[in-house]
């Protein structure tokens, strides 16, 4: 897998099909805006099978990746539920075309494939008032938990993150969702997901939900 270090950071670029090398789109270089924390930046990992379930390699084709502002039309209600079949709303970055991944070489310990963003910089201006000075004095795991997913109805810099695949009605990886699975712990670390001022963030996705083909 790559490292940060070695992307060009630019909208929306793009690294994928690890398998076939890296496929890097002109941009910052040595003065990535990414890696000196000057911007709102995104890694999302795709992480799949490694095969079949009996030995043969696989693929995955066609996925595509954006990222959507959470907060619009978004409920405060603590009990409310992710809605996959939600839009996601006015983009802040996707990928330029569908990215297909295979397993870098057959003793890879699984398909992995990552795509860079670096989100508008008018997201980045955005007003950054972290959850945690306001949830962590509250000793009850419970209402942290509740007040957490209130905040996610208002923060500005939450995200949602899909990932989709041509053929699939629903997406195969949905933050928001993946959000209504989080356990308590969770909850309390990770909280959900947002990217903050200048902040470069990672974000796992697996592509268990994905359908494979043969390479």
């Amino acid at each position: 897998m790559a490292t940060k270090h070695q992307i060009v950071c630019v909208p929306a670029a793009l690294l994928a099909g690890l398998g076939s090398g890296l496929l890097l789109l002109p941009g910052c270089e040595t003065s990535d805006p990414c890696a000196l924390r000057q911007a709102a930046c995104l890694d999302v990992v795709l992480i799949g099978n490694r095969d079949d379930g009996m030995g043969n390699p696989i693929a995955y084709r066609d996925l595509s990746v954006k990222v959507c502002p959470a907060s619009p039309g978004t409920s405060a209600d603590p009990l409310a539920k992710c809605d996959p079949a939600a839009p996601c709303g006015t983009e802040l970055a996707a990928t330029p075309m569908p990215v297909s991944l295979t397993a870098v070489a057959p003793y890879s310990a699984n398909v992995q494939g990552l795509v860079t963003f670096r989100l508008p910089d008018s997201f980045n201006e955005l007003p950054d008032s972290p959850p945690g000075p306001v949830v962590d004095p509250i000793d009850d795991t419970d209402q942290k938990i509740a007040r957490l997913k209130e905040l996610r109805g208002k923060d500005p810099r939450a995200v949602r993150i899909l990932v989709t695949q041509a053929g699939q009605a629903a997406p195969v990886w949905d933050s928001r969702c993946d959000e209504d699975l989080f356990s308590r712990d969770q909850w309390t670390m990770l909280r959900y997901y947002r990217v903050g001022k200048n902040e470069y963030r990672a974000v796992y996705s697996p592509l268990a939900a994905a359908k494979t083909s043969a390479p």
